[in-house]
Order: structure tokens, then sequence, then C-alpha cells
């Protein structure tokens, strides 16, 4: 590998994210998508990568240069939902301050019901291709219906990443989290309130398998995908944990103007009872990225004071059919159920239903969604329309 002078990475470094290895046969094939590789990295503009003459007869070396690309960049987002309330988060990110490909991301949330800041330490193609490495540590503040938490947290994770450039269809992810929680809730019975000091460790994991044919708005295939966090809790006593989550979506393409989506998701937490896991990590169901129809997390148990509790246990369905209408717009009729249990094990009574329309502009970066949706069987207190404003599918 020859790679010529510049301070984005050296020449180790390219030949650790190439897909081949010195002395294997010459493939452009190969070469094309290192090139690619590079440019996905974010920090290249352009790369050439061209076979040239190599020591020995009969072979050849690979030379490389780069441009660099712009390394600083600002983002934002903004959404809205009904029981989120508004949602603004900026980043400004340095995507190679301590190269090779590593970021400095400073982020900030400022919402109705969430504010939060982080300073985040990424490393993409860390010891192997598609590897990365992050380290994060965050302050958030967290207004919910069931719990009002300010959390402090440590987070590191070695993940294999899918992304729109190469699609993978095995990703995983391996990860530690220190946490600090200061969370206040209600006494269930009585509806008193009660603040709580939680001290929390975690080892989460996941594994997820993407057999769909896009990776932002699929048209064929499934996805299905599991998550496992073991975790201790000090709360006047140590105890265990273990916090489990099995998710599937498929979806089928009806000629070319309408595609059937649909998915299923179960939790359950073992090992402890309710009341002792502090309320931010319960399970809670309603909201757009769950049972549309419902506000955040308001389905399941409440306390006397009608105020959502959580539960050990979770189940929701969504089907949906995406309808193209005309130009970069589409339709989405959508059905939706879910509930909370307080058992561990995740149980098909009692499910909230909801139902709805939603609107789809597909832009280059991805669809942007509205869905307006409404309760088939509120509970007291829900509201009759809900809505939901943010960027890419439901599921």
């Amino acid at each position: 590998m020859v790679l010529a002078p510049t301070k984005l990475f050296d020449a180790r470094h390219v030949q650790r994210i190439a897909r081949f290895r010195p002395g294997q046969q010459y493939s452009a094939t190969a070469l094309d998508d290192l090139r690619r590789t590079l440019i996905q990295t974010g920090i290249v503009a352009s790369a050439e990568v061209k076979p040239v003459p190599g020591a020995k007869p009969g072979t050849v070396d690979v030379a490389v240069a780069v441009r660099p690309a712009p390394p600083r960049t600002i983002g934002g987002e903004l959404g809205y939902g009904t029981g989120e309330g508004v949602r603004a988060e900026v980043d400004w990110t340095h995507r190679n301050l301590f190269p090779p490909e590593g970021a400095l991301t400073l982020r900030a949330v400022a919402g109705t019901q969430e504010q939060s800041g982080a300073v985040i330490f990424r490393r993409n193609n860390f010891e192997g291709r598609d590897r990365v490495l992050t380290a994060q540590l965050s302050a958030a503040n967290l207004n919910r219906p069931a719990f009002q938490a300010t959390t402090f947290s440590l987070i590191g994770t070695l993940e294999r990443q899918t992304n729109i450039f190469f699609q993978k269809a095995w990703v995983w992810s391996v990860g530690a989290e220190l946490a600090a929680s200061d969370e206040r809730d209600q006494i269930i019975a009585t509806g008193q309130a009660r603040r709580r000091t939680f001290f929390i460790a975690a080892l989460p994991t996941s594994l997820i398998y993407d057999g769909t044919d896009d990776l932002l708005n699929p048209s064929r295939g499934f996805r299905l995908g599991g998550r496992l966090s073991p975790e201790l809790s000090l709360q006047g006593d140590i105890f265990g944990y273990a916090r489990i989550q099995v998710d599937a979506s498929a979806y089928r393409a009806l000629g070319e103007r309408v595609v059937l989506a649909g998915r299923l998701r179960f939790g359950t937490i073992a090992g402890a009872p309710r009341d002792a896991i502090a309320p931010s990590r319960r399970f809670y169901a309603g909201g757009g990225a769950s049972v549309r129809g419902y506000g955040f997390q308001a389905i399941g148990p409440r306390d006397v004071n009608n105020d959502p509790i959580g539960g050990r246990s979770l189940t929701e369905f969504s089907l949906e059919a995406r309808i193209k209408a005309f130009g970069p717009f589409g339709v989405v009729p959508f059905f939706d159920a879910g509930n909370i249990y307080t058992s561990p094990l995740p149980q098909f009574t009692g499910l909230q239903y909801g139902a709805g329309v939603g609107l789809r502009y597909y832009s280059n970066f991805g669809p942007i969604r509205i869905d307006i949706g409404t309760p088939i069987n509120p509970q007291r207190g829900d509201t009759p329309v809900t809505v939901f404003v943010g960027l890419g599918q439901a599921f």
C-alpha cells in the first residue's frame, strides 16, 4: 500500500479497512470498494485508488491519494409528539480530531420534557472495518408522565454498524454503562411523591439481522433483533436483573406503489420486582415509535393519580400500508396495539389499540413523516387525537 502524504490517516489504517490483503490476487472491484469506503468515512472528499507496478515482477502495489473533506459539521433536528412536546437537538462534530477517524461530538438537547448535554468520542473502523468504538459522557434531565429523572452516565460501546453505503446483514453491539440517577415518582398504592437515587451498572449487548432491501425505506425482506442488558442496581441494597427485548419487522411490496409493513416487539425484565427497578429503566408504551394514537409512555398500569408507572414486560405490534400518492408524497394508514404488564412475561391481554393515517415526504435523505392517530379504546385521560412529526419511517 502506497499512500500519498496526508494527515488523515496512515497506510496501515487504509490496509485495515480494505477488503484485500497483501499477496491476494488483484481485483479491480476490491479497489473500487476501497475508494468508496474512504469517501464514506466522511473525512475524505475524493479518493484515487489505482494499481502501480510492484517491487517484484508480476506484482502490483496499490497507490492511494485522498483529498480531505471539511472536518467540522454542525447538525440539528426538530421534532414534535403528543405527550413528548417539542424536542430540538443540535450537535457540533470534528470528524478527525484524533486521527485516524477519531471524532469528537458535542451535543445538546432542549425540549419541553428533555434537556441534556453530551460529549462523545467516536472512532470509526476501530481495529477492523465497520467497527465503531464510542465513549460518551452525558447529563440529562427527563420529565415524563411516569417520572422525573436527572441522570449522569458514562457509556462505552464497541459495535459493528451498517450504513446506507454498505448495508450489513448482521450487526452487533457490546458495551458497558455506569449511571447515577436521581429519580422522582409516586408510591403506587397511595400516589404520594417520593425521591430515590439509583446507582446502576449495565452490560448492554445486541444482535440484529437485516434482510431488507433498503436501510431507510425498505420495500421487502425482514429484520430481527435481540437486546440483552444484565444490570446491577444500588438503591439501599444491591440487586440484579436483566432487561431483554426482541424486535421483528417485515416488508412486502404490492406492486410499485404500495408496501405492507408489520412490526412485533416483546420485552421482559427478569430478576427484580417492578417497584425496585428505577422508573427510567422500566418498560413503557405509547407514542410515535410505539403505539400511535396514545401519548408518549401513556399506555399501561397507572397509579391512583392516573399517572403511568411502567412495567416489567411489553407487547406491541403494528401494521401499516405505505402508499405512494403522487411525486415524492405518500399516505400511510396504520393500526397499532400494545400494553405494559406487571408480570415478568409479556402477555396479549388488555391491549390498547390505536389507528390513524400518516403523511410522508420522501426526501433525498430519508422520509419525513407526520402521523395522526386516535385511540380506539382509550383509558381515562387519553387525548382523542395525537400527532407525531419526525424523520424516517415509524419502523
